[in-house]
């Protein structure tokens, strides 16, 4: 009876770290590079555990692309002063972010700028205050 309770205990044991070992690492994002990227705001989803920016994004050629950003926690990006109504869809967004290493359409967000409003950083800063122009694609 001890032995199946223990094993009962084990298989308890090992389901609550499972979602702490599925966190992904930050190796997706190209860390070397801080990019800016201006379009129309999709959707802002300030949700746990990682808040996500989508930005529609109209290049050279008049084709829209979805552009997704990966941010920190509700928590952390709410004790920075990001806001749910400062990113209402439809609205222009500036965001700088660190690239997909794979060359995908997305980052890791480092800051955002609606439209007449004011800049707020993620968790992991403001990227390098400038940013490269992303070209196009």
């Amino acid at each position: 009876m001890k032995i199946r309770a223990f094993g009962f205990v084990g298989i308890a044991a090992l389901l609550a770290i499972g979602p702490a070992a599925a966190h992904h690492s930050f190796a997706i994002f190209d860390q070397t590079k801080v990019l800016r990227i201006s379009g129309t705001l999709k959707e802002f989803e300030l949700v746990n555990p990682h808040a996500w920016l989508h930005v529609n994004v109209t290049n050279d050629a008049g084709q829209t692309l979805m552009w997704s950003f990966e941010g920190g926690s509700v928590a952390q990006l709410v004790q920075l002063g990001w806001k749910r109504e400062n990113f209402r869809p439809g609205g222009q967004v500036e965001v700088l972010f660190r690239p997909m290493r794979d060359g995908s359409r997305g980052g890791q967000l480092m800051s955002a700028t609606p439209a007449g409003g004011q800049k707020v950083c993620s968790n992991r800063g403001c990227g390098d205050g400038t940013g490269n122009i992303l070209p196009a694609f």
